[in-house]
Protein backbone atom coordinates (compact mmCIF):
# COMPACT_ATOMS: atom_id res chain seq x y z
CA UNK A 1 0.00 0.00 0.00
CA UNK A 2 3.21 2.08 0.45
CA UNK A 3 4.42 1.99 -2.80
CA UNK A 4 1.23 3.20 -4.33
CA UNK A 5 1.00 6.30 -1.98
CA UNK A 6 -1.59 5.40 0.22
CA UNK A 7 -1.57 6.97 4.04
CA UNK A 8 0.31 4.83 6.19
CA UNK A 9 -1.32 2.86 9.24
CA UNK A 10 1.89 4.22 11.34
CA UNK A 11 4.05 7.35 12.00
CA UNK A 12 7.50 5.81 10.05
CA UNK A 13 9.56 8.37 12.45
CA UNK A 14 7.80 7.89 15.99
CA UNK A 15 5.75 4.47 15.82
CA UNK A 16 2.87 6.04 17.07
CA UNK A 17 -0.40 4.66 15.35
CA UNK A 18 -2.32 7.37 12.81
CA UNK A 19 -5.86 8.46 12.80
CA UNK A 20 -5.21 11.26 10.66
CA UNK A 21 -2.92 13.00 7.80
CA UNK A 22 -0.83 13.77 10.83
CA UNK A 23 0.84 12.25 13.55
CA UNK A 24 -0.44 13.06 16.71
CA UNK A 25 2.77 12.73 19.00
CA UNK A 26 5.48 14.32 16.28
CA UNK A 27 3.21 16.31 14.17
CA UNK A 28 4.79 14.12 10.84
CA UNK A 29 2.97 14.14 7.51
CA UNK A 30 1.58 10.89 7.50
CA UNK A 31 2.46 9.89 3.88
CA UNK A 32 5.37 8.40 1.89
CA UNK A 33 7.35 9.79 -1.12
CA UNK A 34 6.95 7.08 -3.87
CA UNK A 35 5.03 9.00 -5.74
CA UNK A 36 5.48 10.20 -9.47
CA UNK A 37 8.09 13.32 -9.66
CA UNK A 38 5.12 15.56 -10.27
CA UNK A 39 3.10 14.60 -6.87
CA UNK A 40 6.64 15.81 -5.21
CA UNK A 41 7.29 19.08 -7.11
CA UNK A 42 3.72 19.62 -6.26
CA UNK A 43 4.55 19.00 -2.68
CA UNK A 44 7.52 20.93 -2.72
CA UNK A 45 5.63 23.90 -4.18
CA UNK A 46 3.30 23.79 -1.32
CA UNK A 47 6.17 23.39 1.34
CA UNK A 48 8.03 26.19 0.03
CA UNK A 49 4.45 28.89 -0.94
CA UNK A 50 1.34 27.04 0.37
CA UNK A 51 0.15 27.67 -3.70
CA UNK A 52 -3.36 26.95 -2.50
CA UNK A 53 -6.81 28.68 -1.90
CA UNK A 54 -4.95 30.40 1.32
CA UNK A 55 -2.69 32.29 -1.30
CA UNK A 56 -5.32 33.75 -3.45
CA UNK A 57 -7.17 34.93 0.07
CA UNK A 58 -4.46 36.25 1.39
CA UNK A 59 -3.66 38.37 -2.06
CA UNK A 60 -7.14 39.73 -2.10
CA UNK A 61 -7.40 40.55 1.50
CA UNK A 62 -4.09 42.62 0.91
CA UNK A 63 -4.83 44.44 -1.48
CA UNK A 64 -8.73 44.86 -1.42
CA UNK A 65 -8.80 45.53 2.43
CA UNK A 66 -5.98 47.57 3.69
CA UNK A 67 -5.30 46.17 7.60
CA UNK A 68 -8.23 43.59 7.45
CA UNK A 69 -5.11 40.63 6.75
CA UNK A 70 -3.46 41.71 9.76
CA UNK A 71 -6.80 41.84 11.64
CA UNK A 72 -7.84 39.09 10.81
CA UNK A 73 -4.36 36.88 11.70
CA UNK A 74 -4.44 38.61 15.16
CA UNK A 75 -7.72 37.65 15.97
CA UNK A 76 -6.96 34.02 15.54
CA UNK A 77 -8.11 33.00 12.41
CA UNK A 78 -4.74 31.81 10.64
CA UNK A 79 -4.99 28.52 9.24
CA UNK A 80 -6.66 30.18 5.94
CA UNK A 81 -3.86 32.64 6.03
CA UNK A 82 -0.30 32.33 4.95
CA UNK A 83 2.06 33.02 8.33
CA UNK A 84 3.27 36.22 7.83
CA UNK A 85 7.45 36.12 7.50
CA UNK A 86 6.63 33.31 4.77
CA UNK A 87 4.42 35.80 2.70
CA UNK A 88 7.14 38.57 3.15
CA UNK A 89 10.14 36.08 1.85
CA UNK A 90 8.24 34.97 -0.90
CA UNK A 91 7.16 38.71 -1.69
CA UNK A 92 11.13 39.73 -1.69
CA UNK A 93 11.83 37.09 -3.94
CA UNK A 94 8.89 38.11 -6.39
CA UNK A 95 10.26 41.40 -6.27
CA UNK A 96 14.12 40.53 -7.20
CA UNK A 97 13.29 37.98 -10.22
CA UNK A 98 11.08 40.42 -11.62
CA UNK A 99 13.67 42.46 -11.55
CA UNK A 100 15.80 39.75 -13.31
CA UNK A 101 13.24 39.00 -15.78
CA UNK A 102 12.71 42.38 -16.48
CA UNK A 103 16.12 43.23 -16.84
CA UNK A 104 15.51 46.65 -14.57
CA UNK A 105 18.08 48.29 -12.68
CA UNK A 106 16.80 49.49 -9.20
CA UNK A 107 19.29 52.77 -9.92
CA UNK A 108 21.72 53.59 -12.98
CA UNK A 109 23.92 56.65 -12.89
CA UNK A 110 23.52 59.07 -15.76
CA UNK A 111 26.60 61.31 -17.31
CA UNK A 112 25.39 64.54 -19.21
CA UNK A 113 27.19 67.24 -20.80
CA UNK A 114 26.12 71.04 -20.95
CA UNK A 115 25.70 72.47 -24.49
CA UNK A 116 27.74 75.92 -23.79
CA UNK A 117 26.46 76.28 -27.20
CA UNK A 118 22.85 77.56 -26.15
CA UNK A 119 24.56 79.93 -23.78
CA UNK A 120 27.20 81.58 -26.00
CA UNK A 121 24.56 84.56 -27.19
CA UNK A 122 24.02 85.33 -23.28
CA UNK A 123 27.67 85.63 -22.49
CA UNK A 124 28.20 87.97 -25.61
CA UNK A 125 26.24 89.94 -24.53
CA UNK A 126 27.32 90.04 -20.87
CA UNK A 127 30.93 89.92 -21.08
CA UNK A 128 33.13 92.07 -23.21
CA UNK A 129 36.71 90.85 -22.94
CA UNK A 130 36.88 87.90 -25.62
CA UNK A 131 39.16 86.26 -23.80
CA UNK A 132 36.85 86.03 -20.54
CA UNK A 133 33.99 85.10 -23.19
CA UNK A 134 36.33 82.19 -24.53
CA UNK A 135 37.19 81.03 -20.94
CA UNK A 136 33.32 80.66 -19.68
CA UNK A 137 32.32 79.28 -23.37
CA UNK A 138 35.14 76.03 -22.80
CA UNK A 139 34.01 75.89 -19.68
CA UNK A 140 30.47 75.80 -20.46
CA UNK A 141 30.95 73.00 -22.52
CA UNK A 142 33.45 71.03 -20.83
CA UNK A 143 30.71 70.63 -17.64
CA UNK A 144 29.16 67.75 -16.53
CA UNK A 145 26.93 66.71 -14.94
CA UNK A 146 25.94 63.41 -13.32
CA UNK A 147 22.51 62.24 -12.14
CA UNK A 148 20.85 58.70 -10.84
CA UNK A 149 18.00 57.21 -12.61
CA UNK A 150 15.39 54.67 -11.54
CA UNK A 151 14.00 51.49 -12.44
CA UNK A 152 15.20 52.07 -15.83
CA UNK A 153 16.39 49.17 -18.85
CA UNK A 154 19.69 48.20 -18.14
CA UNK A 155 19.93 47.26 -21.95
CA UNK A 156 19.40 51.08 -22.56
CA UNK A 157 21.87 52.95 -20.28
CA UNK A 158 25.30 53.34 -21.85
CA UNK A 159 28.64 52.81 -20.91
CA UNK A 160 30.67 54.96 -21.00
CA UNK A 161 34.79 55.04 -20.44
CA UNK A 162 35.59 58.41 -18.65
CA UNK A 163 38.13 60.79 -19.99
CA UNK A 164 40.89 62.39 -17.48
CA UNK A 165 39.72 65.78 -17.61
CA UNK A 166 36.17 64.07 -16.36
CA UNK A 167 37.94 62.32 -13.92
CA UNK A 168 39.25 65.19 -12.66
CA UNK A 169 36.09 67.25 -13.04
CA UNK A 170 33.87 64.15 -10.86
CA UNK A 171 36.66 63.04 -8.64
CA UNK A 172 38.77 66.44 -7.74
CA UNK A 173 37.28 66.40 -4.19
CA UNK A 174 38.48 63.38 -2.73
CA UNK A 175 37.53 62.56 1.01
CA UNK A 176 40.60 63.07 2.94
CA UNK A 177 41.23 62.44 6.54
CA UNK A 178 43.90 64.59 8.02
CA UNK A 179 43.56 64.29 11.54
CA UNK A 180 46.41 63.09 13.71
CA UNK A 181 45.60 59.78 15.80
CA UNK A 182 46.53 60.50 19.39
CA UNK A 183 45.92 57.01 20.70
CA UNK A 184 46.04 53.33 19.08
CA UNK A 185 42.75 53.17 18.60
CA UNK A 186 42.05 56.58 16.90
CA UNK A 187 44.84 55.18 14.45
CA UNK A 188 43.43 51.97 14.00
CA UNK A 189 40.17 54.09 13.49
CA UNK A 190 41.30 56.30 11.25
CA UNK A 191 43.20 53.78 9.09
CA UNK A 192 40.02 51.79 8.63
CA UNK A 193 38.55 55.29 7.54
CA UNK A 194 40.88 56.12 4.85
CA UNK A 195 40.88 52.75 3.45
CA UNK A 196 36.81 52.46 3.04
CA UNK A 197 37.02 56.14 1.80
CA UNK A 198 39.15 55.13 -1.21
CA UNK A 199 37.36 52.24 -1.94
CA UNK A 200 34.22 54.01 -2.00
CA UNK A 201 36.12 56.57 -4.60
CA UNK A 202 37.35 53.76 -6.75
CA UNK A 203 34.00 52.44 -6.48
CA UNK A 204 32.14 55.48 -7.69
CA UNK A 205 34.74 55.21 -10.69
CA UNK A 206 33.84 52.27 -12.04
CA UNK A 207 30.06 52.71 -11.12
CA UNK A 208 30.09 56.04 -13.46
CA UNK A 209 31.86 54.19 -16.35
CA UNK A 210 29.64 51.04 -15.84
CA UNK A 211 26.10 53.00 -14.79
CA UNK A 212 24.62 49.86 -13.85
CA UNK A 213 26.96 47.91 -12.04
CA UNK A 214 26.14 48.92 -9.14
CA UNK A 215 22.81 46.81 -8.81
CA UNK A 216 24.82 43.63 -8.58
CA UNK A 217 25.72 44.75 -4.63
CA UNK A 218 22.53 46.92 -4.04
CA UNK A 219 19.90 43.49 -4.74
CA UNK A 220 22.54 42.14 -1.83
CA UNK A 221 21.80 44.79 0.55
CA UNK A 222 18.80 45.63 -0.06
CA UNK A 223 16.95 42.49 1.42
CA UNK A 224 19.02 42.95 4.68
CA UNK A 225 17.79 46.70 4.75
CA UNK A 226 14.23 45.17 4.40
CA UNK A 227 14.97 42.82 7.12
CA UNK A 228 16.14 45.27 9.94
CA UNK A 229 13.32 47.76 9.03
CA UNK A 230 10.48 45.21 10.12
CA UNK A 231 11.36 45.27 13.46
CA UNK A 232 12.22 49.56 13.66
CA UNK A 233 9.37 50.18 12.22
CA UNK A 234 7.10 47.76 14.54
CA UNK A 235 9.19 49.70 17.30
CA UNK A 236 8.01 53.26 16.06
CA UNK A 237 4.52 51.45 16.18
CA UNK A 238 5.02 50.35 19.19
CA UNK A 239 5.98 53.85 20.47
CA UNK A 240 3.06 55.67 19.12
CA UNK A 241 0.30 52.91 20.35
CA UNK A 242 1.02 51.95 24.47
CA UNK A 243 -2.15 52.20 25.36
CA UNK A 244 -4.23 50.63 25.28
CA UNK A 245 -1.80 47.77 25.74
CA UNK A 246 -0.72 46.08 22.29
CA UNK A 247 1.48 43.24 22.75
CA UNK A 248 5.27 43.85 20.14
CA UNK A 249 4.53 40.98 18.47
CA UNK A 250 1.09 42.53 16.79
CA UNK A 251 3.11 45.44 15.74
CA UNK A 252 5.72 43.06 14.49
CA UNK A 253 2.96 41.07 12.43
CA UNK A 254 1.92 44.57 11.11
CA UNK A 255 5.21 45.82 10.10
CA UNK A 256 5.49 41.93 7.63
CA UNK A 257 2.68 42.78 6.27
CA UNK A 258 3.32 46.30 5.41
CA UNK A 259 7.05 45.80 4.17
CA UNK A 260 5.23 42.96 2.28
CA UNK A 261 2.49 45.21 0.54
CA UNK A 262 6.23 47.23 -0.33
CA UNK A 263 7.09 44.30 -2.29
CA UNK A 264 4.52 43.71 -4.10
CA UNK A 265 3.87 47.20 -5.04
CA UNK A 266 8.07 47.57 -6.38
CA UNK A 267 7.35 44.27 -8.10
CA UNK A 268 4.61 45.48 -10.06
CA UNK A 269 6.35 49.33 -10.44
CA UNK A 270 9.34 47.31 -12.02
CA UNK A 271 6.37 45.69 -14.29
CA UNK A 272 4.80 48.84 -15.43
CA UNK A 273 8.09 50.57 -15.86
CA UNK A 274 9.55 47.59 -18.43
CA UNK A 275 6.45 47.83 -20.08
CA UNK A 276 6.13 51.69 -20.27
CA UNK A 277 9.40 52.14 -20.29
CA UNK A 278 9.76 54.69 -17.73
CA UNK A 279 9.49 55.30 -13.82
CA UNK A 280 8.47 59.24 -14.15
CA UNK A 281 5.31 57.53 -12.20
CA UNK A 282 6.90 56.63 -9.08
CA UNK A 283 5.55 59.78 -6.97
CA UNK A 284 2.00 58.20 -7.08
CA UNK A 285 3.27 54.68 -6.64
CA UNK A 286 4.83 56.32 -3.06
CA UNK A 287 1.76 58.43 -2.85
CA UNK A 288 -0.46 55.03 -2.81
CA UNK A 289 1.84 53.57 -0.26
CA UNK A 290 1.01 56.12 2.52
CA UNK A 291 -2.67 56.34 1.62
CA UNK A 292 -2.42 52.46 2.50
CA UNK A 293 -0.74 52.65 5.19
CA UNK A 294 -3.14 55.40 7.00
CA UNK A 295 -6.08 52.88 6.24
CA UNK A 296 -4.45 49.99 7.61
CA UNK A 297 -3.68 51.87 10.59
CA UNK A 298 -6.93 53.07 11.15
CA UNK A 299 -8.24 49.26 10.46
CA UNK A 300 -5.43 47.80 12.77
CA UNK A 301 -5.39 49.94 15.64
CA UNK A 302 -8.91 50.93 15.73
CA UNK A 303 -8.55 54.39 17.01
CA UNK A 304 -10.12 57.44 15.19
CA UNK A 305 -9.30 59.05 12.04
CA UNK A 306 -7.47 62.32 12.77
CA UNK A 307 -5.81 60.65 15.75
CA UNK A 308 -4.36 57.75 13.81
CA UNK A 309 -3.76 60.81 11.25
CA UNK A 310 -1.31 62.63 13.79
CA UNK A 311 0.39 59.20 14.76
CA UNK A 312 0.52 58.11 10.82
CA UNK A 313 2.26 61.37 10.23
CA UNK A 314 4.77 61.79 13.00
CA UNK A 315 5.76 57.89 12.37
CA UNK A 316 6.33 58.01 8.37
CA UNK A 317 8.35 61.24 9.76
CA UNK A 318 10.72 59.53 11.65
CA UNK A 319 10.48 55.88 9.31
CA UNK A 320 11.72 57.96 6.53
CA UNK A 321 14.42 59.16 8.44
CA UNK A 322 15.39 55.99 8.83
CA UNK A 323 14.81 54.80 5.63
CA UNK A 324 17.27 57.55 4.15
CA UNK A 325 19.99 57.00 6.47
CA UNK A 326 19.74 53.25 5.54
CA UNK A 327 19.48 53.72 1.88
CA UNK A 328 22.36 55.93 2.13
CA UNK A 329 24.45 53.15 4.01
CA UNK A 330 23.83 50.46 1.86
CA UNK A 331 24.49 53.03 -1.25
CA UNK A 332 27.72 53.68 0.34
CA UNK A 333 28.66 49.83 1.41
CA UNK A 334 27.61 49.16 -2.73
CA UNK A 335 30.38 51.75 -3.95
CA UNK A 336 33.04 50.09 -1.46
CA UNK A 337 32.41 46.66 -2.57
CA UNK A 338 32.57 47.91 -6.19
Amino acid sequence: MAGNGAVLPACANCGTALNGPFCSNCGQKAADFHRPIWWILGEFLDAVFSYDSRTFRTIWLLFALPGEFTTRYLAGKRASLLPPFRLFVIASVVFFLMLQVTGLAIVAFKIEKLDGEAYAVDVSSNVKDPAVRKAINDKLKSKTYISIDFFVPASSVQHVKLTEQQKKEMLSNPVTFDGKAETLEEEDWLRWTKSISKRVQRGYERALEDPVSLNGPLNVWLPRLMLVLVPVFALLLALFHWWPRVFLIEHLIFSLHIHTFIFVALALTTLVASVVGDSGFLWGVWLILGVYLWMAMIAVYRRSWWLTSVKFAVVLGVYSLVLTIGLSTIFFIALAEL
